[in-house]
């Protein structure tokens, strides 16, 4: 049996990773010097962030993750919803925050 408490603050809450989505528009020769592979997607530690952030424009930020996302399709369903995670106080976990603000999480 599922027990509900009244005058609860949210519908669900979830726990993962903060995890920052970086999006730029690069060229093939970009990704063949780096090894990547067109349409893929990497787990990368801050210092590659900060080198390919000093090699090409990024132009948008989003922020991700399963449980991230999963929460933000949930709040988009007007549930209350929110995440806990573990965010770096700077400009990327700032960003990540704000993403998850934006869509009333």
């Amino acid at each position: 049996m599922v027990m509900q408490k009244k005058n609860k603050k949210y519908d669900i809450v979830g726990i993962g990773n903060a995890i920052v989505d970086l999006i730029a528009e690069v060229d093939d020769s970009y990704l063949k010097k780096n090894k990547i592979i067109k349409g893929s997607m990497s787990l990368v530690d801050y210092d590659v962030v900060n080198r390919i952030g000093n090699e090409v424009n990024i132009i948008r930020t989003i922020s991700g993750g399963s449980v991230a996302n999963s929460i933000v399709s949930m709040a988009q369903q007007n549930l209350k919803t929110a995440f806990i995670g573990k965010v770096k106080q700077d400009v990327l976990g700032e960003k990540f925050a704000q993403g998850l603000k934006k869509e009333k999480v």
